[in-house]
């Protein structure tokens, strides 16, 4: 290839220098590793989010199982529940108020290996 007659060979028609190609590509992962941290959290939090949705709906079965049971004893009680693929442990709590003849219940719901509570309910029910 014959360069024209004004105008000569230099280094600045040779491309991008070694330096410059290690900026991009330094610039490109730093952006790819904070996309694929944002893809990740936001898997995590989408599984939580079934989770809590999940928990909402076995704590309601738990207060209307409450309200529908004749007897009624005061204190705790616990079971287990699987529901949409997650293994749940609840606990009831059932107590006075100082409403005569009105029940205080409580129902806290967490995923079987874990002691965080995802929903926490409260009700009343008539004796």
């Amino acid at each position: 290839m014959t360069l024209p007659a004004n105008r000569t060979a230099n280094q600045n028609d040779a491309g991008f220098s070694l330096f410059e190609s290690l900026v991009a590509l330094a610039i490109f992962a730093t952006v790819a590793i904070a996309t694929m941290t944002l893809i990740t959290q936001n898997i995590r939090s989408s599984g939580l989010m079934a989770a809590r949705t999940y928990a909402e709906f076995v704590a309601e079965n738990v207060l209307v199982e409450t309200y529908l049971n004749d007897r009624l004893t005061l204190g705790g009680s616990q079971g287990e529940t699987v529901m949409g693929g997650y293994d749940f442990e609840w606990r009831r709590d059932i107590q006075n108020t100082s409403e005569a003849g009105l029940l205080g219940v409580t129902v806290r719901v967490s995923l079987g290996d874990s002691e965080q509570t995802l929903v926490l309910r409260y009700g009343f029910r008539r004796e």
